[in-house]
């Protein structure tokens, strides 16, 4: 058995390539003037009205499933098997707290990523919504400040412009407040 295993050793030609294991923890709360409930059906669900990075460029559905078990997914045709899973849903607590596990995109790399949303009635037209991120493994301070960079353009760039701009009351019209 030794044998054996020196001999596909010693045949092997791949190289390793080790990495330094890093990571960071960001928090950013983004005031949404709108319900709590409001902003959570927006941020769940068909997310694509808002959401606008994807493997794809033009999916055919882009869903936050808001359940224990569900997934953040992308399908590119219609009806078709093809697509990714962006992470798995790992707890829900509708309509104050989502956690996502998953690479949300960025797969040539080995790390992980755990997103939080928590949504705060700050009054009853007012919503608290902080996310929170937690990501360790092949990662890099550019890395990180992207992977910052761009939540904060999801949540206080797309869904607070959506929802305030009373986009997500009639989804399936092209959203004007992104016109500006």
């Amino acid at each position: 058995m030794l044998a054996l295993l020196t001999a596909l050793l010693v045949q092997d030609a791949s190289v390793v390539q080790p990495f330094e294991v890093q990571g960071f923890r960001t928090t950013q709360t983004i005031t949404i003037e709108a319900p709590r409930d409001e902003v959570w059906e927006a941020a769940t669900g068909e997310v694509s009205y808002w959401w606008d990075h994807t493997w794809s460029g033009n999916p055919a559905e882009l869903v936050i499933e808001p359940r224990a078990g569900g997934h953040f997914y992308e399908r590119f045709e219609p009806g078709g098997a093809d697509g990714m899973i962006h992470a798995d849903i790992i707890f829900v607590d509708a309509p104050s707290t989502l956690r996502m596990d998953g690479p949300l995109g960025l797969i040539e790399r080995s790390y992980d990523l755990l997103v939080s949303w928590s949504l705060e009635e700050v009054d009853a037209d007012t919503t608290g919504f902080t996310v929170e991120l937690a990501m360790h493994g092949e990662i890099d301070a550019e890395l990180a400040g992207v992977v910052h960079g761009v939540w904060t353009h999801f949540i206080a760039g797309r869904l607070k412009t959506y929802v305030e701009g009373g986009c997500h009351l009639v989804p399936e019209e092209p959203c004007a407040a992104f016109d500006g």
